[in-house]
């Protein structure tokens, strides 16, 4: 299977530049190597390559401007060809914002996204081939069009002690038919009461009604918010986690909650399999500036410390981190897009990709959400492309779409691609413990990563030149390269530039 693979990519490769030229149109890009793809070993379990989906901006399958469900369901070959086992989908509930965390309706799908037949159709499509499908579980606020909050305004004392209302002015309260209430992101968005078991108990019916449906898990906006106090918040995602298994023991709950490492250790005393680990970026980019072996080192230390017996959730971007996509923050270098997802592939949990972020795509202002936001590029034509959410420039895209990129074999999507496959081909790269092993230098990082008896040796080179790494003891099963590929000889590698080697 993996032969006849290989041989379609090339073969495609080779008939996108025959097309090329015979039109006149730009040569291709002459690939100096095939895709080579391993076998995968996938363990059914909560460890997946997670790819975050933005359902408005990712693909448009009827032509009106928005993705929507129908779209996603004709990409899940390319997903999953990818070596993603595991999909996102950012809020796809009636709402009033193009951004979706405002929710009317927690039942119900956005009508610009498709029917839920559609949905439900996806989530079928999906598990045929292997790939989960998570949603946004937006319940530290409602919208305030959201009926209950309309019945709470209204006088209904029931919804009332659905919200946070105060006769008096508050910090994080805004005004409403002359009533306070509470409201911390914005005044559309009133927060929900969570002590109240009446919400509680609708809050379990909506968990109830997804995962009955099929959908394996949930990530969860906002929990830093739940509550004034640490520990009520923790309580809260305890609850969230111990209600969803109440309907699927195997559901996964991804939590975000942006702050130190010390608070996000304090949550994963609720039991909530992973929390999003978002100092991952920051130590990906130092290591690969400063060309260190120790930062990348105490990334992933930190990282794994960090979650303990529960599962990381590194990322390198998503809509949230306010510093834009990872191509921005190493200033758009090639060599260095690639290198640094092939670093945070070396790290342990559930990896999290940004859609786009394969082809490095960026964003014109780091710090504007809807920049954030703008369609995939499937091609360079604009197929299946939408329109910019409100308050988006007009996109701008650094590299080629995925069509010209996959028929590359030195694209940045042939090596996330190939990245992706390392971790599915050997579960200790995605589930292992790692120790630091001798025979390093400062930009020279050989570790151990060791699961269920199986153990890996990974070798990092972080250096912007070749280097030779003697008395590496296994056998060279994989190497990622930004470009050539790992040398062995004898107990030697020659390794290139931001390089990595896997031995078994």
């Amino acid at each position: 299977m993996k032969k006849k693979l290989l041989k379609l990519i090339c073969l495609v490769a080779a008939s996108v530049c025959a097309l090329t030229a015979a039109f006149g149109l730009p040569a291709c890009k002459k690939s100096s190597r095939p895709v080579v793809l391993l076998e995968e070993n996938i363990i059914e379990d909560k460890y997946d390559n997670y790819y975050e989906i933005f359902v408005y901006s990712f693909c448009d399958s009827d032509g009106d401007g928005y993705g929507d469900f129908n779209g996603i369901t004709s990409k899940l070959d390319y997903i999953r060809d990818m070596g993603y086992t595991g999909i996102w989908l950012m809020p796809i509930n009636p709402c009033s914002s193009y951004h979706g965390y405002d929710v009317t309706d927690y039942c119900a799908v956005n009508d610009r996204f498709g029917t839920m037949e559609d949905y439900k159709n996806l989530l079928s499509s999906a598990h045929e081939k292997g790939v989960k499908v998570i949603i946004d579980l937006v319940i530290n606020h409602t919208s305030s069009q959201h009926p209950w909050f309309q019945q709470a305004l209204g006088g209904n004392a029931m919804y009332k002690s659905y919200y946070n209302f105060s006769t008096v002015q508050q910090d994080g309260y805004n005004q409403k038919n002359g009533l306070w209430y509470e409201s911390w992101f914005s005044p559309d968005m009133p927060d929900l009461n969570l002590k109240s078991n009446l919400v509680r108990g609708e809050l379990e019916k909506i968990i109830k009604f997804w995962l009955e449906m099929g959908t394996d898990g949930f990530r969860l906006d906002g929990c830093k918010f739940y509550y004034p106090s640490m520990d009520d918040s923790v309580e809260f995602c305890k609850w969230i986690q111990d209600t969803a298994e109440k309907y699927n023991e195997n559901a996964y709950i991804v939590g975000e909650m942006w702050s130190g490492r010390s608070d996000i250790e304090s949550y994963y005393a609720s039991g909530v399999d992973s929390f999003f680990y978002f100092d991952t970026a920051g130590n990906v980019r130092d290591a690969i500036n400063t060309n260190s072996a120790d930062e990348i080192w105490v990334g992933m230390k930190k990282c794994a410390e960090t979650s303990g017996e529960y599962i990381s959730a590194p990322f390198l971007s998503n809509h949230d981190n306010g510093v834009g996509r990872f191509a921005g923050r190493v200033s758009r270098n090639e060599d260095k897009i690639k290198f640094g997802y092939g670093l945070m592939s070396m790290y342990s949990g559930c990896t999290f990709t940004y859609y786009g972020d394969e082809i490095g795509m960026v964003n014109r202002n780091p710090q504007s959400d809807p920049d954030l936001r703008v369609s995939m590029r499937w091609d360079n034509a604009g197929s299946n492309a939408t329109t910019p959410p409100p308050g988006a420039q007009e996109p701008e895209y650094v590299f080629d779409g995925v069509k010209e990129q996959l028929a590359d074999g030195d694209s940045i999507i042939n090596y996330y691609k190939t990245c992706n496959n390392a971790r599915n081909a050997f579960p200790a790269l995605m589930r292992g413990t790692a120790e630091r092993l001798p025979g390093g230098d400062e930009s020279v990082l050989i570790i151990k990563k060791t699961y269920n008896g199986e153990a890996i040796t990974v070798v990092i080179n972080l250096a912007e030149s070749s280097k030779t790494v003697n008395n590496v003891e296994g056998t060279l099963a994989q190497s990622i390269c930004v470009s050539g590929n790992v040398g062995r000889s004898g107990n030697s590698l020659s390794m290139p530039k931001y390089s990595i080697a896997i031995l078994t």
